[in-house]
């Protein structure tokens, strides 16, 4: 009987009198086939009767022609879809307005931003609770070098009123209460899904969505995607011979456990001399009844002059923090101090001299720099304060060798991330710490109890691990994200990273990345970058809803001229002269090219602006 009716000609499902109740279809047609009109109308009269039905017509096919992937490209896109279009009738999927992956600073401010539009949004997250940065950096000494009042939210003035600060430089512990405070004041929780890493997102030409898969398999439709991961969130693992043979306990400061760790008593290494390690360092050297680190590049650091914080200090910023916050949004690192205009070579020396200690006892990250306007685009410039530094990293390490070796002399001070620190150099005239200069007896392998150089094995307890991170593009590419024509972001930035003014990419409509490549942030004040691009995000899907826009993304031209211009700016400094993360160098195989913008937050600002302002200069709408 089945057979029979499989091969009655008025067994067609068109012939029937209703459709309705049926289960989702997939239905084909190409141009060509003697049946295209007979599929096209069954198309419709499922559509008609409320049956959820996938349709695609293939110009210029055959029929069959999908059954010819050797012969005809056209077949094994044809395949694609219909596997595409079947799993996703097969695996319903949630349907949102908004995506947002991260649950940073920058995601939590772009779910309050986009919940204030009536946008329904959900935001994933791959730890148990809100932070970002600070849910994952436990190490010890890890806190904020951008002074706390300044590296705040200014979006709620009711935020930043009521709260109150305890240190100059606020440690992690703070600033996780911070993020949790944000989270709980404005009930971001209810739309974050904790414990949630994003396995893949990909572009539906057809429906203009995305589809975002996490790893645990739920699946959300949304027309927008807002990559909110951060720019140093991708833990650099360790490219060391033989990590795997140790079977001693081994931390990474990117990823220290919550529980936090006891070093008393115990023989501690630090591979590492980074932003993280020079935070790191004095604490365990407190702590561990031996400690040696192991350094192959010098950094120069400052003190940071950390202290309380006066709350009549405080409340005094807070009583014109509008003030405050204007001049954060046009300077050209996102903080309220000035940089002088003046050369370096035009005053005295004695005036160099006293204007460098006046910024190395300033207590702030770009003290030093701000003290002349041309310490990172002179070379003569920065020999002076660069050997300034040196001078007071002699007159601190007592050991001769040890301080020979602590001073950076293979780059310009500030083409890497300075650091700023409490007791750094200090903690290398200590009794249980000594320094293994890399250069010269490098590593050879890790063994099961210790480390071995050419100078020979030493035996530890721990492994300390300040690796650094896959800086700015790690946190984007170790997602599977696909664009139109199914591009891989990993394959489109195979040469490098290309955005329009680090928000958007050509190729992959509606996807907003969050203090991406190319934009000012690591060489800002995070919280302010965070704001300007969340703010301009926001504003650009309201303007999309209100002109009834269904994709934006940059021309390739805008694109190409926005590269050219930020390289530009970049080779006009030292920054380039530098094998820093800031040029991809701490990554084998990583393109090297500067992957922050130069000009400044004021600048920046303005230039996005200005895009805004002439109808989104430089995206194509439609």
């Amino acid at each position: 009987a089945d057979q029979e009716m499989r091969l009655d000609p008025m067994a067609s499902p068109a012939l029937t009198d209703s459709l309705e109740g049926l289960p989702p279809a997939v239905v084909l047609t190409a141009e060509f086939d003697i049946l295209v009109d007979e599929g096209r109308a069954y198309a419709e009269q499922l559509k008609a009767a409320g049956v959820s039905v996938s349709y695609r017509d293939f110009a210029q096919q055959m029929h069959g022609f999908f059954a010819m992937p050797a012969a005809l490209p056209a077949a094994g896109k044809a395949m694609s879809w219909l596997a595409q279009e079947m799993d996703r009738h097969l695996n319903p999927t949630e349907r949102k307005d908004v995506v947002v992956v991260g649950a940073g600073f920058s995601g939590m401010y772009q779910l309050y931003k986009l919940r204030e539009q009536g946008l329904d949004v959900q935001v994933f997250e791959a730890g148990s609770d809100v932070g970002g940065t600070w849910y994952w950096n436990r190490y010890p000494g890890a806190r904020v070098d951008i002074e706390s009042m300044a590296y705040s939210f200014s979006f709620s003035d009711e935020l930043q009123q009521e709260w109150q600060w305890s240190e100059k430089y606020s440690p992690q512990p703070e600033l996780l209460k911070y993020a949790q405070h944000i989270a709980d004041r404005f009930d971001l929780k209810s739309d974050i899904a904790f414990d949630t890493r994003v396995a893949s997102a990909h572009f539906d030409e057809d429906a203009n969505e995305w589809l975002v898969t996490t790893e645990c398999g739920r699946r959300v439709r949304a027309q927008h995607l807002v990559m909110a991961t951060g720019v140093l969130s991708a833990s650099k693992t360790p490219d060391i011979t033989g990590r795997e043979n140790y079977k001693g306990d081994t931390y990474r400061t990117g990823l220290w456990p919550k529980e936090g760790v006891d070093f008393t008593g115990k023989r501690v290494a630090v591979i590492g001399t980074g932003s993280s390690a020079v935070q790191a360092i004095p604490l365990i050297a407190e702590e561990a009844d031996e400690l040696v680190v192991y350094q192959r590049t010098a950094t120069f650091t400052t003190p940071a002059l950390n202290h309380a914080l006066d709350k009549n200090d405080a409340d005094a910023i807070k009583a014109n923090y509008a003030e405050y916050r204007a001049k954060q949004r046009l300077n050209v690192l996102g903080v309220v101090d000035e940089r002088s205009m003046d050369r370096t070579m035009d005053v005295t020396a004695e005036e160099r001299d006293r204007r460098f200690t006046a910024g190395w006892e300033s207590g702030i990250l770009p003290g030093m720099l701000f003290q002349f306007a041309d310490l990172q685009v002179e070379q003569e410039a920065n020999d002076q304060i660069s050997e300034y530094i040196r001078d007071r990293i002699r007159d601190t390490v007592k050991d001769e060798q040890t301080a020979q070796d602590l001073l950076p002399t293979d780059y310009p001070y500030g083409t890497k991330r300075p650091c700023i620190d409490t007791n750094y150099y200090e903690t290398f005239n200590r009794d249980n710490v000594s320094l293994v200069n890399l250069r010269r007896t490098p590593i050879e392998t890790i063994t099961a109890t210790g480390i071995k150089t050419a100078e020979g094995e030493r035996e530890f307890d721990a492994i300390v691990y300040a690796t650094g991170f896959d800086a700015m593009t790690g946190p984007l590419l170790r997602v599977d994200i696909r664009g139109r024509g199914g591009v891989k972001l990993t394959d489109a930035w195979n040469d490098g990273p290309r955005s329009y003014l680090g928000i958007a990419i050509h190729g992959f409509p509606n996807l907003f990345t969050i203090t991406g490549p190319s934009s000012p942030s690591v060489l800002s004040n995070m919280l302010v970058s965070i704001e300007q691009h969340v703010d301009w995000v926001s504003d650009c899907i309201k303007w999309m809803n209100a002109e009834g826009k269904a994709t934006i993304e940059p021309s390739d031209s805008a694109e190409q001229e926005w590269a050219e211009h930020t390289e530009q700016l970049a080779n006009m400094t030292l920054y380039p002269k530098a094998n820093s993360w800031y040029m991809g160098a701490n990554v084998p195989g990583k393109p090297r090219m500067f992957l922050a913008y130069v000009g400044g937050v004021g600048t920046y600002r303005l230039i996005c602006d200005q895009v805004a302002a002439a109808g989104y200069r430089g995206f194509e709408a439609a």
